[in-house]
């Protein structure tokens, strides 16, 4: 009776292995999900024409990162560990009903990224960014997305130990005080952000908008909407842990008029640069990241025209004035801004 079930159970877990490996040339390998990066193809040779020592090492991982049905695998796995309260993966926190966060931006939260010197070497360089707008005749401002788990930290799992009593948005504010930069603080706003996703949604990045504009002394409204519900969406956390997942919450997309082209291909806000000619008043520079993709379309219908930009050289070209420089950074970006030594 042993040996019979131990060939049972052999020739699944061969079955098994062999659909997961023999599916490739069916289904084709699996693709990477949201930002992941899959390991390379292994090569027999390196740069300099020595055998690989690692050929057999690559192989694996080449093929773990590949193998069919993986995403469906790795989505089930996730649903289980889920219904037990945790998380498969280190960089996604599963928070309480359905509410996931960005693992990374948690020292953010208790305050423990950055060092009292680090904060003030930011906001000198802010500082000096913002004399050399000036200096071409521009009105700099400076904002910062606030990190989900700041702005929402009431879904967490558990209490995290804390280094300060403030978190780091908040112990950076005196410190751009004191170096006189045009700070827009979005903390004090109610801006949604999705569940599953690390990023506000378009009503959020609305009233982000409308306070920067407000700033400049322009009235607004983006925020007041209209806005509509799409299809279920995915968001970049879970993808994360679920990629091959439906989607878990409705998508909110801003359902008024916006009275702007692109000049140049956006590709969905994705791009590192692009042009937007608008029918408001003045030109804009903006320096963004990924929160930059639901917030620009309210500013570039603000600007008669904009350039956006993800460059982290955070200097004016030469001929590109404007009015206007606005430089966006999500919170937990905020140490891209320490100048190099």
């Amino acid at each position: 009776m042993k040996t019979a079930l131990s060939k049972v159970y052999i020739a699944l877990v061969l079955a098994v292995c062999l659909s997961l490996s023999l599916g490739m040339l069916l289904v084709g390998p699996a693709q990477p999900a949201g930002n992941e990066r899959l390991a390379p193809a292994p090569a027999l040779r390196g740069a300099d024409g020595r055998l690989n020592a690692g050929f057999l090492s690559d192989c694996a991982d080449y093929l773990g990162d590949r193998f069919a049905f993986r995403q469906e695998l790795v989505s089930v796995w996730s649903a289980l560990h889920a219904a037990l309260g945790s998380s498969t993966q280190e960089q996604v926190i599963q928070g309480r009903e359905g509410w996931l966060y960005y693992a990374p931006t948690l020292p953010d939260v208790c305050g423990q990224s950055l060092s009292d010197g680090e904060l003030e070497a930011i906001a000198q360089h802010l500082a000096q960014i913002q004399a050399e707008a000036e200096s071409r005749g521009a009105v700099f401002l400076f904002t910062v997305a606030p990190d989900k788990a700041s702005l929402y930290p009431e879904a967490l799992p558990a209490a995290y130990p804390r280094l300060h009593e403030q978190g780091t948005l908040e112990r950076l504010r005196p410190y751009l005080q004191a170096a006189g930069v045009h700070y827009v603080d979005l903390f004090d706003l109610p801006m949604p952000y999705y569940r599953t996703d690390s990023h506000w949604t378009a009503r959020g990045a609305a009233m982000a908008a409308d306070r920067l504009l407000a700033e400049l002394g322009r009235e607004s409204a983006y925020a007041a909407g209209p806005f509509r519900e799409e299809g279920p969406r995915s968001g970049d956390l879970y993808v994360m842990l679920y990629p091959a997942g439906p989607g878990s919450e409705p998508g909110i997309a801003y359902d008024g008029t916006l009275r702007f082209e692109h000049l140049s291909e956006p590709r969905g806000g994705d791009a590192i640069r692009f042009e937007t000619a608008g029918e408001g008043q003045g030109r804009l520079w903006c320096w963004r990241d990924s929160f930059g993709v639901a917030l620009y379309p309210y500013l570039a219908d603000a600007f008669q025209e904009a350039v956006f930009t993800r460059s982290r050289d955070y200097s004016l070209p030469a001929g590109e004035d404007c009015d206007v420089a606005i430089l966006e950074i999500v919170e937990r970006e905020l140490p891209s801004l320490i100048p190099e030594d």
